[in-house]
């Protein structure tokens, strides 16, 4: 059990100080400050939202458009069918 030990604290030095589960990070340490908002990524983020419905209603808009297109095309060719 002893030899166990002075191997594992062995490998430990030989990895080089503690591992990085036990460290501190700085950007956990660092408390927000609510009073200043980081408007930059706020507007950043409602700018993406915004992009991304504009597009969708766009996409929405155009596939509606071939629906019809295809929905018309089919009567036009099957007029003669029956």
């Amino acid at each position: 059990m002893a030899t166990a030990l002075r191997v594992a604290k062995r490998l430990r030095l030989a990895a080089g100080g503690p591992s990085l589960a036990f460290t501190r990070s700085a950007f956990v340490a660092k408390r927000r400050n609510y009073d200043q908002p980081n408007w930059f990524g706020v507007g950043l983020a409602f700018s993406t939202s915004a992009a991304l419905w504009a597009l969708l209603f766009k996409q929405h808009n155009e596939d509606v458009m071939e629906y019809e297109r295809r929905k018309e095309e089919r009567q036009r060719k099957c007029t003669g069918c029956s």
